[in-house]
């Protein structure tokens, strides 16, 4: 007999990237519930930002991981198949958070993590009969995890797959994140010896480190970092600017291959910082810490969130004029986006300033709700502008003149993101 197909998707919310050839990096949570899957089943693995989905396909079940602004698209490919009597599981983020919504468009909702309900939920399945929701009372423990089947992605359409978590959760409470609502505030660690032997069975030496803060817990990092320096890994990742104040903690990065990390700036504003609780930034001088993080030999990916409520029109010119002074080798701009399940959220429901619940425009390019300073217009206007300057050919030159570091790589990052349009 045939084994029962599992068809799980990735949907895309960028509609004009869809199935338009290599990008950067594959979402993990593919290859992850691939692994978590037992071998009686065969498994299909599509990710519609490198290829299209068919719903005509066949399936036995189809599962479907979406985060809030590619929910619309999840709901639209869950609906076609469930129209041909294919049951389907939503899970993720948004589903998440908004089980109830998700739960309209599916067969059963996994709320949280899957690692503890997904074995059950086959079985379940195998029997015939499916749960409408599975959801695990506690954070799982993240011992034993499996090592993800990368092999079942189009390996040829990313830069890397080599995409790799070795903790959950964040201390932190940003009132514009979910992050801590769907994995919490402790930090939960992989063990690092399961860690190496996941990162020992790699293809290539370039890695992506998912964990929220990849330092977070320094005691913890710091072994880690020993251990990684014998694979002789390039590896990015994310973190916050107060690794800054651990001389050891950036040389051990440095040692372990670490060119880069993603860290959320957010915003030049200390009274931003302080009413969006991101702590780690409070009374931090950040330039201070942008320029001893650089002489360590790593570069800075910042990310800014504009829009927020000490913001006026001048931000625009405050945030590029910073990013630019403290030569960040790329940055992102957002909109503030009210996220469901965010305190942000929240407060402007109270305030009546959600301009629209189109799951899809929240995309952090656009503005769904009434900035307190300005105009949805005028943060729409001011935010393209910042992009426009920040990613022009005069600002790229100032920007890596200075620097031979990676001069190739940083000059190829940046053309690309002129080049993908992000204003």
């Amino acid at each position: 007999m045939a084994k029962p197909r599992i068809v799980i998707i990735f949907p895309a919310w960028e509609t004009g990237w869809r199935a338009g050839g290599k990008i950067l990096a594959s979402p993990l949570v593919l290859a992850l519930l691939a692994a978590l899957t037992p071998p009686e089943f065969e498994i299909l693995l599509i990710d519609e930002n490198v290829e299209p989905v068919d719903t005509n396909i066949l399936a036995d079940l189809v599962a479907i991981s979406c985060m809030t602004a590619s929910s619309p698209r999840a709901y639209e490919i869950a609906d076609a198949f469930r129209a041909r009597g294919i049951p389907v599981v939503l899970g993720g983020i948004h589903p998440t958070i908004m089980p109830d919504e998700a739960g309209q468009h599916a067969d059963t909702v996994v709320v949280g993590e899957a690692e503890p309900v997904w074995k059950t939920l086959l079985e379940d399945f195998a029997a015939g009969h499916l749960k409408p929701r599975y959801q695990h009372d506690v954070f799982c423990d993240l011992v034993n995890l499996p090592v993800p089947r990368r092999e079942l992605l189009h390996q040829d359409r990313y830069f890397t797959t080599n995409i790799v978590q070795t903790a959950r959760g964040c201390p932190n409470a940003c009132s514009f994140c979910s992050v801590w609502k769907v994995a919490g505030r402790k930090y939960r660690f992989r063990p690092i010896p399961e860690v190496i032997a996941e990162l020992r069975t790699l293809r290539g030496k370039r890695v992506g480190f998912i964990d929220d803060n990849f330092p977070g817990n320094p005691f913890r990092a710091k072994e880690l970092l020993e251990a990684m320096i014998p694979l002789k890994l390039k590896w990015v990742g994310q973190a916050t600017l107060d690794m800054a104040k651990d001389p050891e903690l950036l040389r051990l990065l440095a040692l372990s291959g670490c060119y880069a990390m993603f860290v959320g700036i957010e915003s030049v504003s200390q009274e931003n910082l302080s009413a969006t609780h991101k702590v780690p930034n409070i009374g931090l001088d950040m330039e201070v810490a942008i320029r001893t993080i650089h002489r360590a030999g790593i570069e800075i990916v910042g990310s800014f969130v504009l829009g927020l409520d000490e913001d006026g029109p001048s931000v625009f010119a405050d945030t590029l004029e910073f990013a630019e002074r403290n030569k960040l080798a790329l940055a992102q701009f957002s909109a503030l986006t009210p996220f469901p399940g965010t305190l942000t959220r929240q407060q402007l429901v109270d305030e009546g300033r959600i301009l629209s619940n189109d799951w899809g425009l929240y995309t952090m390019g656009n503005v769904v709700y009434q900035p307190k300073h300005m105009t949805p217009e005028e943060l729409a206007e001011g935010r393209a502008r910042v992009l426009r300057e920040f990613y022009s050919i005069p600002s790229i030159i100032r920007r890596n003149a200075t620097t031979r570091r990676r001069l190739g790589p940083r000059l190829v990052a940046n053309l690309l993101y002129r080049y993908r349009g992000t204003f």
